[in-house]
């Protein structure tokens, strides 16, 4: 089984207008204290930096903070997603898995024949509107989707097969949304949350 969980990472001007989550925003301003600690900039711009980091939605958003800083063209400027390298996934007699923090593109192939593909969006950084193409026969695709995302899987046109809906968000203003669609054959999709952790038996 493949699974993606590190590998290359992608600079704060390739994600553009992806929303930024709170790590990334922690990050920026790691490296906006360490500049006010070298003496690079003075306390004013110190807390007028870090007022717009912590309200920043996007990446490029945070670049802006850190463009005149030496320490930005360094690891701590990376937003640490991995990217897929394409926008087609392909699983022949075999498995994948994508999870971690990866970056989703506007629109997704996903290809399953004997085989299984899980995507796992709970650390993922995608646009407010992902199209999921699905070509599947006699496999599975899982999605793990977080309460945040909505999803939709009413595009998916099933032979001998079934379309599962889990998730737990829906597609309210501003919420971004997973729009899959496709054909299954012999196979199953399956939206669902991140499973929760019991701490009882």
């Amino acid at each position: 089984m493949m699974s993606i969980g590190g590998g290359e990472r992608w600079p704060a001007e390739g994600a553009g207008n992806l929303r930024a989550s709170d790590a990334d925003r922690e990050q920026t301003a790691a490296v906006l204290r360490q500049a006010a600690a070298e003496g690079r900039l003075d306390l004013t711009e110190l807390e007028e930096r870090l007022e717009r980091a912590f309200s920043a939605k996007t990446y490029a958003e945070l670049a802006l903070l850190t463009a005149d800083l030496p320490n930005a063209a360094g690891p701590d400027r990376e937003v640490g997603l991995v990217r897929i390298g394409q926008d087609e996934i392909t699983a022949v007699l075999s498995d994948r898995k994508i999870k971690g923090r990866w970056l989703v593109p506007p629109r997704l192939r996903v290809r399953a024949v004997l085989g299984s593909v899980t995507l796992d969006f709970t650390e993922a950084a995608l646009p407010m509107d992902v199209t999921l193409d699905l070509q599947v026969g006699l496999a599975q695709v899982t999605l793990v989707v977080p309460d945040d995302i909505a999803c939709d899987i009413d595009g998916v046109t099933t032979f001998m097969s079934e379309a599962k809906n889990k998730s737990r968000a829906f597609p309210e203003p501003g919420t971004p949304r997973i729009r899959v669609r496709g054909t299954v054959v012999l196979g199953e999709v399956v939206a669902r949350g991140p499973k929760r952790r019991r701490w009882f038996r």
